[in-house]
């Protein structure tokens, strides 16, 4: 895990930023469970040093750990008595396209479900789980100057951290242009299942269902070699497939 803290420009505030690019053949209920506890420190210590900087600077890292763990209580467990649908699971015992096209049709998931299948594979299947984000920003920003932080805030304004040469329109084309694609992968000797996801996708932008968030999915199954289509990811021009499975509770969820 990468982690930032990036300073309000009037000082008086900030930014935390939690990042992970790449995660790899990793038992996915540790991971989680250590990133989560990590994640939970650094806040803990974050809000306690914003109120009280000397008594924080007395504290060891037992204490933000402890407390931490202490909010963990039940959070993890939650997630094996999330219901997933048994066509996700019977997906993992398949190797042809054919088959993991059949089982996707018409399916639909939600995040808890989708991390419940997460833990599932592993626990239940012996599946590795891997996870890739990849960011691809406008090609003419390589002489450009970016600002620290800067995202676009509800009503179409930029807040921005750090200097920039870059206008606040320029910024806004960049957040609107990028190409995000955030993949999660079950892997099993040479068998792989990959359900990815863009940024363009979850806010409705791609043509499907009326702009409802969706996953696309690939595999092994597909002839089509893991190295390749990560490859494919990180030039931002991922192999296509035309399985697709809706996204529910997340992101910009169309009016029914």
């Amino acid at each position: 895990m990468n982690t930032k803290k990036i300073f309000d420009e009037n000082g008086q505030g900030f930014t935390r930023i939690f990042s992970t690019e790449r995660i790899e053949k990793v038992n996915p209920v540790e991971y989680y469970k250590t990133f989560e506890l990590e994640k939970r420190k650094i806040a803990l210590r974050d809000l306690l040093n914003a109120k009280n900087p000397f008594l924080t600077s007395l504290l060891d890292d037992d204490f933000f750990i402890k407390n931490a763990e202490n909010t963990l209580v039940g959070f993890f467990e939650q997630f094996d008595k999330v219901e997933v649908h048994k066509n996700f699971l019977e997906l993992l015992n398949t190797e042809r396209k054919k088959d993991q096209v059949r089982l996707l049709k018409g399916m639909t998931i939600n995040p808890d479900q989708l991390m419940s299948l997460i833990f599932k594979s592993y626990n239940d299947y012996g599946f590795v789980y891997s996870k890739y984000c990849f960011e691809n920003l406008p090609m003419n920003l390589q002489e450009k100057k970016l600002p620290k932080l800067f995202h676009v805030n509800d009503d179409g304004t930029i807040k921005k951290v750090g200097e920039t040469d870059l206008t606040d329109g320029q910024l806004k084309n960049i957040i609107e242009q990028r190409k995000v694609i955030v993949s999660h992968f079950f892997e099993k000797d040479e068998i792989w299942h990959c359900f990815f996801l863009t940024y363009n996708s979850i806010a409705g932008k791609e043509n499907h269902n009326n702009g409802q968030p969706h996953f696309h999915y690939i595999s092994s199954g597909f002839e089509i070699a893991k190295e390749d289509f990560i490859t494919s990811m990180e030039n931002g021009k991922y192999l296509s497939s035309n399985i697709h499975f809706d996204l529910l509770e997340y992101g910009n969820q169309p009016n029914k």
